[in-house]
Protein backbone atom coordinates (compact mmCIF):
# COMPACT_ATOMS: atom_id res chain seq x y z
CA UNK A 1 0.00 0.00 0.00
CA UNK A 2 1.47 3.55 -0.81
CA UNK A 3 0.33 6.33 1.52
CA UNK A 4 0.92 10.05 -0.31
CA UNK A 5 0.49 13.16 1.95
CA UNK A 6 0.46 16.61 0.52
CA UNK A 7 2.55 18.13 3.34
CA UNK A 8 0.70 21.85 4.04
CA UNK A 9 -2.29 21.34 2.34
CA UNK A 10 -5.34 23.39 4.10
CA UNK A 11 -2.25 26.00 5.64
CA UNK A 12 -2.29 29.36 3.40
CA UNK A 13 0.87 30.59 4.70
CA UNK A 14 3.07 27.64 4.66
CA UNK A 15 5.71 27.72 1.79
CA UNK A 16 4.49 31.29 0.80
CA UNK A 17 8.19 32.63 2.05
CA UNK A 18 10.39 34.07 -0.94
CA UNK A 19 12.69 30.87 0.31
CA UNK A 20 10.21 28.26 0.38
CA UNK A 21 12.20 27.11 -2.76
CA UNK A 22 15.44 26.65 -1.36
CA UNK A 23 14.41 25.41 2.00
CA UNK A 24 12.03 23.33 0.47
CA UNK A 25 14.96 21.65 -1.98
CA UNK A 26 17.18 21.35 0.70
CA UNK A 27 15.27 19.55 3.04
CA UNK A 28 14.57 16.93 0.83
CA UNK A 29 17.92 16.49 -0.63
CA UNK A 30 19.63 17.17 2.48
CA UNK A 31 22.56 14.19 2.04
CA UNK A 32 22.19 12.70 5.86
CA UNK A 33 18.49 11.62 4.50
CA UNK A 34 18.33 11.54 1.11
CA UNK A 35 20.00 8.09 -0.87
CA UNK A 36 19.04 9.43 -4.33
CA UNK A 37 17.71 13.02 -6.05
CA UNK A 38 16.36 13.78 -9.09
CA UNK A 39 14.69 16.58 -11.08
CA UNK A 40 12.86 17.29 -14.24
CA UNK A 41 12.63 20.80 -15.42
CA UNK A 42 15.62 22.31 -14.24
CA UNK A 43 19.49 21.71 -14.57
CA UNK A 44 20.03 19.70 -11.32
CA UNK A 45 18.89 19.05 -8.32
CA UNK A 46 21.61 21.58 -6.85
CA UNK A 47 20.09 24.71 -9.28
CA UNK A 48 16.77 23.74 -8.93
CA UNK A 49 15.65 26.43 -6.59
CA UNK A 50 17.08 28.97 -8.24
CA UNK A 51 15.48 27.76 -11.33
CA UNK A 52 12.41 27.58 -9.97
CA UNK A 53 12.32 30.66 -8.95
CA UNK A 54 13.36 32.55 -11.93
CA UNK A 55 10.41 30.63 -13.64
CA UNK A 56 7.91 32.25 -11.22
CA UNK A 57 9.33 35.90 -11.22
CA UNK A 58 10.24 35.94 -14.79
CA UNK A 59 6.49 35.30 -15.14
CA UNK A 60 5.32 37.49 -12.57
CA UNK A 61 3.92 34.84 -10.13
CA UNK A 62 6.27 35.38 -7.19
CA UNK A 63 3.79 35.36 -4.61
CA UNK A 64 1.78 33.48 -2.69
CA UNK A 65 2.29 29.32 -2.37
CA UNK A 66 5.39 28.97 -4.06
CA UNK A 67 6.06 25.14 -4.10
CA UNK A 68 3.88 21.86 -3.34
CA UNK A 69 5.46 19.37 -0.95
CA UNK A 70 4.06 16.22 -1.14
CA UNK A 71 5.27 12.55 0.43
CA UNK A 72 4.53 9.24 -0.78
CA UNK A 73 5.63 6.44 1.28
CA UNK A 74 5.14 2.45 1.94
CA UNK A 75 3.92 -0.03 3.97
CA UNK A 76 6.54 -1.21 6.52
CA UNK A 77 5.55 -5.37 5.81
CA UNK A 78 6.16 -3.92 2.00
CA UNK A 79 10.11 -4.19 2.10
CA UNK A 80 10.26 -1.71 -0.50
CA UNK A 81 13.92 -0.61 -1.50
CA UNK A 82 15.38 2.93 -1.70
CA UNK A 83 16.21 1.89 -5.41
CA UNK A 84 12.77 0.69 -6.28
CA UNK A 85 11.23 4.02 -3.92
CA UNK A 86 13.64 5.79 -6.54
CA UNK A 87 12.68 4.61 -9.69
CA UNK A 88 8.42 4.72 -8.75
CA UNK A 89 9.07 8.56 -8.02
CA UNK A 90 11.16 8.97 -10.64
CA UNK A 91 7.82 7.55 -12.87
CA UNK A 92 5.41 9.60 -10.79
CA UNK A 93 7.29 12.77 -10.72
CA UNK A 94 6.79 12.47 -14.65
CA UNK A 95 3.38 12.98 -14.39
CA UNK A 96 3.80 16.75 -14.04
CA UNK A 97 7.22 17.00 -15.52
CA UNK A 98 5.67 18.75 -19.42
CA UNK A 99 4.33 21.57 -17.46
CA UNK A 100 6.11 22.03 -13.77
CA UNK A 101 9.39 21.47 -12.46
CA UNK A 102 9.84 19.23 -10.07
CA UNK A 103 12.62 18.05 -7.85
CA UNK A 104 12.55 14.37 -5.88
CA UNK A 105 14.47 12.61 -3.26
CA UNK A 106 14.59 9.01 -1.59
CA UNK A 107 14.84 8.91 2.67
CA UNK A 108 16.53 6.10 3.59
CA UNK A 109 17.09 7.49 7.33
CA UNK A 110 14.03 5.84 8.43
CA UNK A 111 12.33 2.36 8.61
CA UNK A 112 10.53 2.73 5.49
CA UNK A 113 12.31 4.70 2.17
CA UNK A 114 9.88 7.67 1.15
CA UNK A 115 9.90 9.87 -1.56
CA UNK A 116 9.88 13.47 -1.10
CA UNK A 117 8.38 15.89 -3.99
CA UNK A 118 9.02 19.68 -4.54
CA UNK A 119 6.88 20.89 -7.36
CA UNK A 120 7.08 24.52 -8.52
CA UNK A 121 3.35 26.24 -8.32
CA UNK A 122 3.78 28.36 -11.53
CA UNK A 123 4.29 26.19 -14.61
CA UNK A 124 7.80 27.24 -16.27
CA UNK A 125 5.87 26.18 -19.84
CA UNK A 126 3.02 29.35 -19.89
CA UNK A 127 3.58 30.53 -16.48
CA UNK A 128 0.19 29.38 -14.80
CA UNK A 129 -0.53 28.24 -11.37
CA UNK A 130 -0.93 24.75 -10.16
CA UNK A 131 -4.89 24.87 -9.40
CA UNK A 132 -4.47 21.74 -6.95
CA UNK A 133 -8.07 20.58 -8.21
CA UNK A 134 -10.04 17.96 -6.68
CA UNK A 135 -9.43 16.02 -10.38
CA UNK A 136 -5.90 16.57 -10.75
CA UNK A 137 -5.12 15.00 -7.44
CA UNK A 138 -7.71 12.11 -8.34
CA UNK A 139 -5.82 11.52 -11.45
CA UNK A 140 -2.58 11.94 -9.86
CA UNK A 141 -3.52 9.36 -6.66
CA UNK A 142 -4.28 6.88 -9.99
CA UNK A 143 -1.43 7.30 -11.32
CA UNK A 144 0.46 6.30 -8.48
CA UNK A 145 -1.09 3.02 -8.72
CA UNK A 146 -0.54 2.40 -12.08
CA UNK A 147 3.17 3.13 -11.52
CA UNK A 148 3.29 1.17 -7.93
CA UNK A 149 0.86 -1.66 -8.49
CA UNK A 150 -0.35 -0.57 -5.02
CA UNK A 151 -3.61 0.82 -3.97
CA UNK A 152 -2.97 4.42 -2.59
CA UNK A 153 -4.47 5.68 0.72
CA UNK A 154 -4.04 9.71 0.87
CA UNK A 155 -3.10 11.26 4.06
CA UNK A 156 -4.49 14.28 5.77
Amino acid sequence: MVNYKVVGCGDKNKYTDPQAYRDTINYIANPQKAQFVGAFGVSSITTAAEEMQAAAVGFGKDKGKRVRHSVMSFSEDEAVTADEVFEYAKRCAEFYADRFQIAFAVHGNTDNAHAHFVMNMTSYVDGRRYDGSHKDYNAFLKHIERVTGRPVISVK
